[in-house]
């Protein structure tokens, strides 16, 4: 699914990545195409280890946000394990961006007022 402003999960995420990265500023649009190292504060020349260890912490971190902030629950057939993994998979992948991340944050979060 395309990155959409219309769209509760896009939406929540947008909202508190712009909060947790202090870019209050930063239009939806624009915040769809960050960089997953930037979304996990990454820098070049990391190791692989910190990498994924950084990409494990966002994706918890994300995960108690959806579920205890935004009162999402897990879609059915998906779970708190499936969703952290499939989440890292995409922030630990240098070529994904923040629309990337949503749609595995749609497929696995159903947000209050979603059908």
């Amino acid at each position: 699914m395309a990155w959409n402003s219309n769209n509760r999960a896009h939406a929540c995420l947008w909202l508190f990545e712009i909060w947790d990265k202090n870019q209050r500023d930063a239009g939806f649009d624009e915040v769809g195409e960050w960089h997953t190292p930037f979304i996990i504060e990454f820098t070049v020349g990391g190791s692989p280890e910190l990498k994924a260890a950084k990409a494990r912490s966002h994706a918890e971190k994300l995960d108690g946000v959806f579920t205890a902030l935004y009162r999402a629950c897990y879609e059915q057939g998906a779970d708190r394990t499936t969703a952290i993994e499939e989440m890292e998979a995409v922030l630990n992948d240098g070529s994904k961006i923040m629309a990337d991340l949503a749609d595995i944050v749609d497929a696995n979060y159903k947000f209050l007022g979603e059908i």
